[in-house]
């Protein structure tokens, strides 16, 4: 829910909570005003027409034609000196308005007097069914206001908010480019956009520190590598002894194996960093059939039964080099961990890519497999990046994956955004099959 739906409901729960208590408590006061106020005049007149009696008019005369009642009181005076009450209308004509009688006793020239006076005011119950509707027209009438203003306004105060939204959106950390936004005269959006202004150029500032610390570290890495290299390349043409070789050929695996790792940590970071862009639709199984032409040789080393099922043309959005790298990783894993005179079946179709080969059961968590320096068989050979890699490739693309281990086999399923330059059936397909003996 946006934020000005949320400002118009909260404004509306309001209206709709107040008015009625407002109402009620103005019908109340209203009410009482008007009985005290009719109350206070009968009792003037009361006291007016006593005055009278008292100067020696004669109480039938004055009467006479007046809503006023005087009675010589033979008894003797009450208590309460004042007395007021309330009757229903008797006659249609006056249904909607109420009576109120005041009586008042008085003691004139030794004689006790009951003076009464009456008037119609209009009933409560009138007054309130006249209130109940001018208040629900008047709750109607907010309402239709809020409802029809509330988004034009929200616009207006909103936009320096949205525009900064906007501008965050299209903030790309690669292109070093500071954010650039509007002025505000709102406080809160004011100091919103300082924070942003600040912590966007404070992260293009770290961006360029760590990645011209990573790619000068990578660089400076390889030289003192090129140089042991080298160096054992020239020590293994001397004259040396078996023992001294064994240690010379484990001197040169864990120098390519620190090679390998320095050259995957590198592509991680790019990867993170966002470096490589699509550039647009490529065919995809063109370079699932050259890789797997690349990794041939090593198949038939290992005697592994391949069986492919590839589209002709399959187009996907990512950028050649991941998507090599992509299933480079993928079927490099499905070699290396995998026994000697194995399988390895590769289905390519119009939205995945599966993978299946057989190999040791995993030693942890499937869900750890695609973390950092986690080999599923702890394979020598292995450095743990590569499916690494492989998943922040997907995460990039939005490309999800999957992995599974069921009767013996690992199952690698990835799942992409397609488009194919031609329909295709299951007879289009590429069926092919390696086996070695």
């Amino acid at each position: 829910m946006k934020l000005a739906d949320k400002f118009t409901l909260w404004f509306l729960a309001i209206v709709l909570l107040i008015t009625p208590l407002s109402m009620f408590n103005t019908f109340n006061t209203i009410r009482k005003h008007i009985d005290s106020s009719e109350i206070d005049r009968l009792k003037q007149v009361n006291d007016e027409v006593a005055q009278k009696l008292n100067q020696g008019m004669d109480p039938d005369q004055y009467a006479r034609g007046r809503p006023i009642s005087i009675v010589r009181w033979n008894a003797a005076l009450p208590k309460n000196l004042v007395e007021v009450r309330k009757d229903k209308p008797t006659n249609n004509k006056t249904e909607s308005e109420c009576r109120i009688t005041v009586t008042s006793f008085y003691k004139l020239n030794g004689q006790n007097f009951r003076i009464s006076s009456y008037n119609y005011v209009l009933q409560s119950s009138l007054i309130q069914k006249s209130m109940l509707q001018s208040g629900i027209i008047k709750m109607l009438i907010i309402v239709v206001t809020v409802l029809l203003t509330g988004r034009i306004l929200s616009r207006k105060i909103l936009s320096p908010f949205n525009q900064t939204l906007k501008q965050i959106q299209k903030f790309n950390l690669r292109k070093k480019q500071p954010l650039s936004l509007i002025e505000t005269n709102t406080k809160e959006f004011y100091t919103l956009n300082q924070f942003l202004k600040k912590m966007t150029d404070k992260a293009i500032m770290e961006y360029g520190l760590v990645k011209e610390f990573s790619e000068n570290a990578s660089h400076e890495l390889q030289t003192p590598l090129a140089v042991l290299r080298s160096k054992l390349e020239l020590l293994t043409e001397t004259e040396i002894k078996s023992d001294q070789a064994s240690l010379i050929m484990e001197m040169q695996n864990a120098i390519e194996k620190l090679s390998r790792i320095n050259h995957s940590l590198l592509l991680l970071t790019k990867l993170e960093n966002q470096e490589f862009e699509s550039t647009g639709l490529i065919s995809f199984s063109k370079h699932i059939k050259d890789i797997l032409s690349f990794y041939e040789d090593r198949i038939l080393m290992k005697e592994i039964q391949l069986h492919t099922e590839i589209a002709d043309d399959i187009q996907v959005k990512i950028n050649p080099a991941l998507a090599d790298i992509l299933f480079g990783n993928l079927l490099s894993n499905a070699i290396r961990h995998n026994f000697k005179g194995g399988k390895i079946d590769i289905i390519s179709n119009s939205h995945q890519l599966k993978i299946r080969n057989t190999g040791p059961a995993p030693i942890f968590k499937t869900e750890e497999l695609f973390h950092r320096f986690k080999k599923s068989n702890q394979c020598n050979n292995s450095i743990g990046l590569g499916l690494s890699i492989v998943k922040q490739i997907c995460d990039m693309h939005q490309f999800p994956i999957q992995y599974t281990f069921e009767n013996g086999m690992h199952h690698l399923v990835v799942t992409y955004n397609t488009h194919f330059s031609s329909l295709y059936a299951v007879d289009h397909h590429k069926s092919n099959s390696i086996v070695t003996s």
